[in-house]
């Protein structure tokens, strides 16, 4: 997991135009509607206007209740629209919007930036990379030891804010429980590709739920700038970045989680 930086214009205008349909939802939508000069009321005294009861046409009880049209969420349907994949995306989306809603340690880490930060996080938009990063690589540090770096999970431009995209790699963990191993040599060398191996979000195994909630509030802080910069998972800051959001969140990430899991299974 990791930002992306304003100043690659290229990679902007990819992501936007791999979302299908991006321009169909408009950020705001206004009606002008001209009134119809008012008819004279002869019956009316001149020194007493004439009061009309207001209709609210979402009433139930209310005639007008067929011209009711709700405040419609568009990304809940976009995802709806997207297969599983926007399935996933939808299950984790609900689940951080519950946290935020609430009172607790995680919606008021994020208060320190945004004072409404669950109604920032719902405009926030989704779009799945599918030419990803698809392979863990496996490498020796000047000490010899041997490191596995798996493929990036989910990005987004830091410091983004309202309306910002979050683009979730679809051979990352966000999916994937496994991955295959490439060896990376730094002197060159053939190609060699190992066995897979299992792929994770912090302490939570890939394409759990957990880990996918654990992703979504990562990302959200760098829309947010609560977290710093991580692009590229220099000296392992993603890595101590999702440990900064463990710190404040990983209570309701298990504590919403498992409810949810346990309503599905009544």
């Amino acid at each position: 997991m990791h930002c992306v930086h304003r100043s690659i214009p290229a990679v902007a205008l990819f992501f936007v135009s791999s979302l299908p349909g991006a321009t169909a939802f408009p950020q705001a939508v206004k009606f002008i509607r001209h009134a119809a000069d008012p008819l004279p009321l002869a019956s009316a005294p001149a020194d007493k206007p004439v009061i009309l009861p207001s209709v609210n046409p979402c009433n139930p009880s209310s005639p007008a209740q067929g011209r009711c049209n709700p405040t419609r969420d568009l990304v809940q349907e976009y995802l709806a629209s997207m297969g599983k994949p926007g399935q996933k995306i939808l299950r984790a989306r609900e689940r951080v919007l519950e946290i935020l809603q609430t009172e607790n340690a995680c919606s008021a880490w994020f208060r320190e930036k945004d004072p409404n930060p669950a109604d920032t996080f719902r405009t926030l938009s989704y779009v799945v990379d599918r030419q990803g990063e698809e392979f863990i690589l496996e490498s020796k540090d000047p000490g010899g030891m041997t490191i596995f770096r798996n493929p990036y999970v989910a990005k987004v431009f830091q410091g983004d804010g309202r309306n910002a995209t979050i683009t979730i790699n679809a051979k990352g963990a966000f999916f994937s429980p496994m991955a295959s191993v490439r060896e990376f040599l730094k002197d060159g060398g053939p190609l060699i590709i190992r066995a897979p191996r299992t792929t994770d979000v912090g302490p939570y195994g890939g394409d759990t739920t957990l880990a996918q909630v654990l992703v979504l509030l990562h990302e959200f802080g760098h829309v947010l700038d609560i977290l710093p910069a991580d692009e590229n998972d220099v000296d392992g800051k993603s890595v101590q970045n999702t440990n900064e959001v463990l710190r404040f969140c990983r209570a309701e990430v298990a504590s919403k989680t498992k409810r949810a899991t346990l309503s599905a299974a009544r």
